[in-house]
């Protein structure tokens, strides 16, 4: 152990007497050890919020999906071609577009998304629901399955005797103009509800599902579609697998993983963590102008000591690093504590949600948090540099050649 580190270690925990330097001692460690448990427990939040966030999107976004780079619909003849790539674990064939639903006098502008079998054997949607069945037909009706937002604004009931929903689709095989104002520009089917699904809001108000067969009938579409939806043997390689469907349907395509499906909201995720550190990073700084104060102290304090080990052949840099070692060795312990106190309450959370969602519509009773170990590494780092620079200038200051002058002649 080095003359310096116990010198430090001395300073810190010394018992000879209680003074203000102790007391600022104390505190120093104290105001850090909060801010770090303070950083642990907003970032495990935010880490849970994100994760629940995603696993929102996962529900409803498949792992890969492929559509035309250029134009709305393209024919369903590539569906084997995909299958036959090994990391795919299945492939649905989805057909989407814009519909007006009526009920009665009630009316919502939503998206009709027409699936296959093999959509519903993904069993994405299907875990979902909070009312009926994921059918599609039944006795030779067809059936759908709409969010709960459109079923408020409607006013349905599901699986109802009496009520069925009126489905408008604009005819997409004609083009607007005013010869085509003699032709029939919409076309319309009725449908009746099997099941609701509630996943969040921008979902649940404005899709419906349907059979395949039902929504290219009613958009006079026969065998195109508007997408692929992919899901993957192992989710965390979806780049591979990306590059493999690319490279056999060519650059007329689009694909896209579920990162890229929702680009922009991961990007803003990302900048508010930054956000986040960032503003902590400047807490601490606030929290560490104790160890500024108390090494300013103990250096006017320990005049006459550092004047003795000075004159006893101690070198400047050692007095130096009394004071570093002093504030790092603070900053070591305030994020000891500060760690372990924040992850016992994200444990007490995550395992008994003591802090509700006070929400009726959430789909969550508790706030969701989840620790991170990089986090925790980032948390220690930044209470270890900020102590260490906030004693900087005093230790500097204390191994000034001015000061040891100084304290030679006070000494004599």
């Amino acid at each position: 152990m080095s003359f310096s580190f116990r010198s430090a270690l001395k300073l810190i925990f010394s018992k000879k007497k209680k003074t203000l330097i102790n007391f600022l001692s104390y505190t120093s460690i104290i105001t850090l050890s909060i801010g770090a448990a303070a950083m642990v427990v907003i970032l495990s939040v935010y880490n849970g919020l994100e994760e629940t966030l995603k696993s929102i999107y996962n529900d409803f976004d498949p792992d890969i999906k492929v559509e035309k780079a250029e134009g709305l619909f393209f024919e369903n003849k590539f569906i084997d071609q995909i299958n036959q790539i090994n990391s795919v674990k299945g492939v649905s064939a989805i057909i989407e577009n814009k519909v007006v639903i009526q009920n009665q006098e009630k009316e919502v502008v939503t998206y009709i998304k027409g699936v296959d079998n093999n959509f519903i054997n993904q069993n994405r949607i299907k875990k979902n629901l909070t009312e009926g069945d994921f059918i599609f037909q039944k006795n030779t009706l067809d059936y759908g399955v709409i969010g709960r937002g459109v079923k408020y604004s409607l006013g349905i009931k599901v699986d109802s005797d009496f009520q069925s929903l009126d489905v408008f689709a604009l005819n997409q095989n004609i083009n607007l103009n005013p010869n085509s104002l003699s032709k029939k520009l919409y076309n319309k089917k009725p449908l009746k509800v099997g099941g609701v699904f509630a996943i969040e809001s921008s979902f649940d108000n404005n899709y419906i599902f349907t059979s395949l067969n039902f929504a290219q009938n009613l958009l006079n579409q026969n065998n195109n579609i508007s997408a692929y939806e992919i899901s993957l043997v192992n989710k965390f390689e979806p780049e591979k697998t990306k590059e493999k469907i690319i490279k056999l349907l060519g650059n007329s395509f689009k694909v896209s993983t579920g990162l890229e499906q929702r680009e922009g909201l991961y990007k803003i995720l990302k900048s508010e963590k930054l956000v986040v550190y960032f503003v902590f990073f400047i807490v601490l700084i606030l929290c560490s102008i104790n160890i500024f104060f108390l090494l300013i102290m103990v250096g006017v304090e320990k005049k006459k000591d550092i004047a003795v080990m000075f004159s006893l052949g101690v070198k400047k840099y050692q007095i130096r690093n009394i004071f570093l070692l002093h504030g790092i060795i603070t900053g070591i312990m305030g994020a000891c504590f500060g760690v372990t106190a924040g992850a016992l309450i994200t444990w007490a959370q995550k395992t008994y949600g003591i802090i509700k969602i006070q929400m009726t519509s959430s789909i969550l009773d508790a706030y969701p948090v989840s620790l991170l170990g990089p986090d925790i590494i980032i948390i220690t780092f930044m209470v270890i540099t900020v102590a260490a620079l906030a004693s900087l200038f005093p230790a500097i200051m204390s191994s000034s050649n001015k000061d040891f002058i100084n304290t030679k002649n006070v000494l004599s």
